[in-house]
């Protein structure tokens, strides 16, 4: 009897036993059941996501999550099965090439490039430089005659032939440092009561015309005298024959400078002309009249002539009581070709009878004679 009560409470304990063991297994198989369903869930929404982007999206989006983690990501898993893996946290966007921009300042700041430097541009050959012409060149260039030029005139008074004239170009020379252009005017001939022997020595300014230095040997009936000048322009001073010096004009004309002045102006018929350039200041204004056009016969030939009447309160050839005219060339030269002129016993002429036209200017800039 107490061998059957045993079995039974043996019997009942086994089965109390694997009921609780079924309940256990129940509920760790509805467990797993729910998590297999999620994960399907989960799979089922990713393949709808990824239809849209091809075959190749479709195939990594229905791999299992463990190979669509990125390399190095982390997989949590839970107590129980597999849980989701966490969403990568974003990759940060990559700086334009242009700009970045600085995330203190919050102002865009250009972007170092990490590719070399290209390669700087061939250099190319450089203009041939034009040399600059000098004030000097330039004012050599607009003189209208050329270097070394030489008038000869045969020289009457009244209607004899007594003489001779020659207006001479010699150079280029320097005058205390300056350069300066030589020029020579002399005239010789007369009667047995009246000689004439002036020679008109000057070197002026290439630019201006303005007289550095001057010397005249008049020889003229019972007048005669040297004369020596040194001119300063800058200063409007002179100094005759050594002594102390004294006041001139601005640009002063001497003479010989003055008959290469008279070939510079415009010489318009009818228009007269007035210069305070004479060296003497007393002896000012300087007057020349353009009187006429005319063609002219010389020695030397036929020339289309501009005549002038040039006046200078003086007693010389160009002096107001000589009522002298001068006929120049009407073309860019304008050499003079004749000259007339009134003195105490009887006229003076002058005519060309050679002609010997100057050199180009090129380089006498470097041919300058030496200071003195």
């Amino acid at each position: 009897m107490n061998l059957l009560v045993a079995s039974r409470e043996s019997t009942n304990l086994m089965r109390r036993q694997l009921k609780g063991c079924a309940c256990v297994l129940v509920s760790i198989v509805a467990a797993a059941a729910c998590g297999d369903h999620r994960a399907q869930q989960v799979d089922t929404t990713r393949a709808a996501a990824s239809a849209s982007l091809g075959d190749t999206a479709l195939a990594n989006a229905t791999r299992p999550s463990t190979t669509a983690l990125p390399a190095g990501t982390p997989r949590r898993i839970g107590p129980v099965g597999q849980q989701a893996a966490p969403k990568p946290p974003p990759t940060p966007p990559q700086d334009s090439p242009s700009k970045r921009l600085d995330s203190a300042t919050k102002t865009a700041t250009p972007a170092t490039s990490a590719a070399p430097p290209s390669a700087a541009p061939p250099a190319t050959s450089a203009a041939p430089t034009v040399p600059t012409p000098s004030t000097l060149s330039v004012a050599l260039g607009r003189l209208p005659f050329g270097d070394k030029e030489r008038l000869e005139y045969q020289v009457k008074y009244g209607f004899l032939g007594v003489g001779s004239a020659v207006l001479e170009v010699l150079g280029l020379d320097s005058i205390r440092g300056a350069p300066a252009v030589h020029a020579t005017f002399t005239v010789k001939g007369g009667v047995r009561v009246y000689r004439v022997n002036d020679s008109y020595e000057s070197w002026f300014d290439p630019a201006s015309y303005a007289t550095l230095r001057a010397v005249q040997n008049i020889d003229e009936g019972s007048y005669d005298r040297q004369r020596d000048f040194e001119f300063f322009p800058d200063r409007k001073m002179l100094s005759e024959n050594g002594k102390p010096e004294t006041p001139t004009v601005a640009d002063p004309l001497d003479e010989a400078s003055f008959l290469f002045f008279l070939r510079s102006i415009p010489l318009e018929v009818g228009v007269t002309y007035e210069f305070a350039r004479y060296f003497r200041p007393d002896k000012n204004p300087v007057r020349v009249v353009v009187v006429r056009k005319e063609r002219v016969k010389v020695p030397a030939g036929e020339f289309n002539a501009i005549v002038v009447r040039p006046m200078i309160k003086t007693s010389g050839i160009f002096g107001e009581g000589g009522r002298a005219e001068v006929w120049f060339t009407d073309d860019s030269t304008r050499t003079l070709v004749q000259l007339k002129s009134s003195l105490k016993f009887g006229s003076l002429n002058l005519y060309l009878r050679n002609r010997r036209p100057g050199t180009p200017w090129e380089g006498a800039a470097t041919t300058a004679g030496p200071a003195r």
